[in-house]
């Protein structure tokens, strides 16, 4: 078995100095840090040898996501959790909710544990938070979360194509005014969103979208912007665009209650393909947003560092997205796209 004294003995530095880099310390040369790695690496060396298995991993990857609610992180994480026990590796999940300093007690425990690898879904704290997993050796993946810093693995839907094409789609359906239910500015898929309809406007100065004044990504943010988009401006759009098919849902629901048919007087289309989807009446036009694929490639990223002795650039994978046409839009005009 490899011993930490033979990692600093092939390094050329002392015991204490490996230890150091294996739990993170700052001071630490950066130059050394990586020799040390290196060795760590080619050694296939553990601080602490696994109470499971007969293997130079503990097999155990860590997830951190922030809630378990609908079927976008769920399905996310089914994914994740079937890829890496193909792989011989189990699972630990946490849910912080939204909260930083529970990140930070979660991270902490996980660094404790000795855990192979991090998939990180969100942060709401500081990414400073995974800096002594960085500088320790334990990878880290991103997913359905935009690293400020390219840093990490990660794999993201491509947000900005998929409120393009939603937009090209109605377009092409005739449609030129659209009110536009956005989500929360503060995440980054709805920030990347609106940048995709704002390509799409800087090339079509013929449509209109009026950005709602309210966000979020629950039914109730459907619903009642709608209601009261409706009582101050009155039906000045032929389709609406929702930031998520949650959204889509409450103005479905809103639209009916205000005597207003879809899609023969107001067209919808949603984003994410949801599993109630096909059952909404009508049935959702929407954007696929492969989340099955998400976690499977961001668990595949994981692994295959793990399993390399070699020193990779970061990958950043963006997964691209469709459109699934059901039954909520209708061509007003069956005009042409640009």
């Amino acid at each position: 078995m490899v011993t930490i004294k033979d990692v600093a003995k092939a390094a050329g530095v002392s015991i204490a100095t490996v230890s150091r880099v294996i739990n993170g310390h700052p001071v630490v040369s950066e130059k050394t840090r990586r020799k040390v790695l290196k060795v760590i690496r080619e050694l296939h060396y553990r601080p602490m040898p696994s109470p499971r298995r007969k293997s130079t991993l503990f097999g155990i990857l860590a997830v951190l996501i922030p809630d378990l609610l609908g079927y976008h992180y769920n399905e996310i994480l089914m994914a994740i959790e079937q890829y890496a026990r193909e792989e011989g590796f189990d699972t630990m999940i946490s849910v912080p909710k939204g909260l930083p300093s529970r990140e930070l007690e979660i991270l902490d425990e996980y660094f404790k544990r000795r855990v192979d690898g991090v998939i990180i879904c969100e942060l709401h704290g500081s990414e400073n938070i995974l800096e002594k997993f960085l500088k320790s050796g334990i990878p880290v993946t991103a997913v359905d979360y935009k690293m400020t810093e390219v840093r990490v693995d990660s794999v993201n839907t491509d947000n900005v194509g998929g409120a393009y094409k939603a937009l090209k789609y109605l377009y092409s359906k005739g449609h030129r005014k659209v009110l536009y239910l956005r989500g929360p500015s503060s995440v980054y898929s709805s920030q990347d969103r609106e940048e995709g309809i704002k390509k799409f406007l800087a090339k079509h100065r013929d449509m209109e979208v009026y950005f709602s004044k309210s966000e979020g990504f629950e039914p109730d943010n459907g619903y009642f912007t709608v209601k009261t988009h409706l009582a101050q401006y009155g039906k000045n759009f032929t389709a609406i665009f929702a930031v998520c098919d949650y959204v889509a849902l409450g103005a479905l629901k809103a639209l009916a209650e205000s005597g207003l048919k879809v899609p023969d007087d107001v067209s919808i289309i949603g984003f994410d393909d949801s599993p109630f989807a096909p059952y909404t009446v009508p049935p959702l036009t929407t954007v696929l947003q492969p989340r099955k694929e998400m976690g499977i490639v961001a668990a595949q990223l994981l692994i295959d560092r793990l399993k390399s002795s070699q020193n990779r650039l970061c990958r950043n994978v963006i997964l691209p997205t469709k459109i699934v046409e059901r039954e909520s839009v209708k061509d007003v005009g069956n005009r042409g796209v640009e």
